[in-house]
């Protein structure tokens, strides 16, 4: 009986370690090294925002209509791509479903970008995540490596 159970336990211990091994995807963050921190006030760009993710942002700040430095978000939902030049990615079920993108700019240049893929489509706790970043990094003006 011993021997029959064998394959089975190194089956599962093998899928467990691929399982817990897969990491969070992480974000990619630039900010402008001539950016003063800690900024005063943003102002949000609805134009490309679904009216669920306005409220979602209206909700964790006061954005200001003044202000200079505009906050554009975009996002992509159900990714889907044929290209063979992704075949290894989507084999592997590693191919991100959607992504996130925030970018602060005043005027035309570009002073930080918070992007992350996602393996699922955005949702508000994947708003609330990545601009509890963006505060960290702007609003209480530390800096995450």
């Amino acid at each position: 009986m011993k021997r029959y159970l064998y394959p089975f336990a190194l089956l599962s211990l093998a899928s467990l370690f691929l399982v817990s091994c897969e990491k969070k995807r992480e974000a990619n963050v630039y900010i402008n090294p001539e950016l003063l921190l800690p900024i005063s006030c943003m102002k949000l760009d609805k134009l490309a925002l679904d009216n669920e993710f306005i409220d979602t942002f209206n909700k964790l700040y006061t954005f200001d209509r003044e202000c200079k430095l505009r906050l554009t978000i975009s996002h992509k939902k159900d990714i889907v791509c044929n290209s063979p030049h992704n075949i290894q990615l989507r084999s592997a079920g590693k191919f991100p479903k959607s992504f996130l993108k925030m970018e602060l700019r005043d005027g035309m240049e570009l002073v930080y970008r918070y992007y992350i893929d996602l393996s699922s489509n955005v949702d508000e706790y994947d708003i609330k995540e990545g601009f509890v970043r963006l505060k960290r990094d702007l609003i209480e003006g530390k800096k995450e490596n």
